[in-house]
């Protein structure tokens, strides 16, 4: 790639200066798992390359009273192992820890997927679930949030614009009554290394006493060319307690809501046993030795 100009900022004002310069021909490197390969794929030879790796302060998870802060250069390995997010977001740290192999983990980011937006991203439908947002810097200086369905639209389409960058991730804190679960089925294999043919995230609100789910979303990734959530799921989960009966019409539900999408094409009739077998997963997960 020797016409590449190549750009390092060390802060977020450095940065900045970068994106007001940015261009259709910019790209922006974070982990670089998946943008090496377009840029080969597509045979780019001439443009500017941004590399976020090095901006000061993108590189922590941070809590404040309302929210839980995940800088854009906090890798998938920091991230499933950091007791902040085992903790509180297990779900996320779930994902993470799925995501790939150890190399990949050590390298790939949140704002990856986000910015890539395969049907396939891991981590899209677990923040879908946990309702995250994206902060989106821009050549002005300005900084906005966008929540996952504002960002992502399509397959490989988002709202981001040239000169816009993703340099952090926020989840609302989870009350002492939520319960989180994230799992994924890949060809050949049941999680590692595999790219996502349907990943399921349940993050629900459950009060022991009186044993009732007080709230559910439920995000579906893989089933559709955007990570969507089920609202027939999370209807039938609302108010009610878990039972081995209830576990049955999740799993049977959501078979409904992807049998829905993918229609009849053949090759995709698998998910249908995906998402059955993913939905009976988590919810024993979430609610074992309970019913």
């Amino acid at each position: 790639m020797p016409d590449l100009a190549f750009q390092a900022p060390a802060t977020l004002e450095e940065l900045t200066s970068c994106l007001r310069l940015a261009g259709p021909d910019t790209y922006l490197l974070g982990g670089g798992t998946d943008l090496v390969i377009r840029l080969r794929e597509r045979g780019v030879t001439r443009g500017t390359l941004i590399d976020l790796t090095g901006v000061a302060g993108l590189d922590r998870v941070r809590a404040d009273d309302a929210w839980i802060h995940v800088g854009a250069n906090v890798t998938y390995a920091q991230l499933a192992d950091h007791p902040l997010v085992r903790a509180d977001l297990p779900c996320l740290a779930q994902m993470a820890e799925q995501v790939g192999s150890a190399q990949i983990r050590n390298m790939a980011r949140l704002p990856g997927n986000l910015a890539n937006a395969s049907p396939g991203g891991d981590a899209i439908p677990c923040l879908l679930a946990l309702q995250a947002q994206a902060e989106i810097l821009d050549g002005t200086g300005a900084a906005a949030w966008r929540t996952v369905p504002e960002l992502v639209t399509g397959i490989g389409r988002t709202t981001l614009r040239p000169g816009e960058a993703i340099i952090g991730v926020r989840i609302p804190r989870p009350g002492r009554l939520q319960r989180s679960a994230y799992g994924k089925i890949g060809m050949g294999a049941r999680t590692r290394v595999v790219i996502a043919n349907l990943s399921l995230a349940l993050v629900l609100e459950y009060d022991p006493d009186p044993r009732r789910i007080l709230g559910a979303r439920v995000a579906l990734g893989s089933a559709a060319p955007v990570a969507f959530r089920s609202a027939v799921a999370e209807a039938l989960l609302q108010g009610a307690a878990p039972t081995p009966a209830l576990a049955q019409d999740l799993a049977e539900a959501l078979r409904g809501e992807v049998k829905a999408s993918i229609g009849a094409v053949a090759i995709f009739q698998h998910k249908l046993n995906d998402v059955r077998g993913l939905a009976l997963d988590l919810f024993e997960q979430l609610f074992a030795g309970e019913y």
